[in-house]
């Protein structure tokens, strides 16, 4: 289950009142989708006070951002006010740091709530940024086997010499990549492991690129 972190700064009828007020006149059915509430479960958020958790609001920051509503009242009183985000967790991914192993899984198994600033430290996406884990010692001493890896999905492009999660032929894989005369080559860390051409005609694609890691001192 998600890590669920509840707020006592606004109740969802307030908010509901204020986005009908500044957004847009929608029924209470329109504004439970946007949380992917059902009919019942918006009814009770509503008619019993409930509070909004920083999750939903994050959802709503995000909503409020896909809108081009950011210049709105609403918009900045919950982004200042929205200090953790929570983390898609792959538990049962890990990217290989050293040869290919199961296929990439793209279900939610978890979630971690993350400071905001935490994220911008490591020039992260708020929204599509999510952890999985290490396999191998190829990209030893950076990455070690088990650390848990922030990625970036939404940083695809290949930039030289920076290392990224991809799929290849079907299997996820963690490396340093480069381009030279035309060809991505991927590196390892540890040089035990000799850098390999990718044939882009094995299904390959990037998944994101790694912003951080969290490992174990022991």
């Amino acid at each position: 289950m998600p890590f669920i972190h509840h707020t006592k700064e606004f109740k969802h009828k307030d908010i509901f009142e204020e986005y009908q007020k500044e957004i847009a006149k929608i029924p209470s059915t329109t504004y439970g989708k946007i949380f992917n509430f059902t009919k019942q479960n918006i009814w009770k958020r509503l008619k019993k006070d409930s509070y909004i958790s920083l999750e939903e609001k994050s959802i709503l920051v995000k909503h409020l951002e896909d809108i081009n509503k950011t210049n709105t009242l609403l918009y900045k009183k919950l982004a200042d006010k929205t200090t953790h985000v929570d983390i898609p967790i792959k538990s049962s991914v890990s990217a290989s740091c050293g040869f290919g192993v199961d296929v990439y899984d793209e279900s939610v198994k978890d979630c971690l709530s993350l400071p905001i600033h935490l994220l911008n430290h490591f020039n992260a996406s708020k929204t599509s940024t999510e952890i999985i884990f290490a396999e191998g010692d190829s990209m030893l001493p950076e990455i070690k086997d088990n650390d848990m890896i922030l990625v970036d999905k939404s940083k695809t492009d290949i930039q030289n010499n920076q290392t990224y999660v991809f799929s290849y032929d079907g299997q996820p894989m963690c490396k340093m990549l480069s381009i030279a005369k035309g060809e991505i080559i991927a590196i390892s860390k540890n040089t035990k492991y000799p850098p390999f051409k990718i044939d882009t005609s094995l299904n390959f694609r990037i998944v994101g690129q790694v912003v951080g890691l969290f490992h174990s001192m022991l």
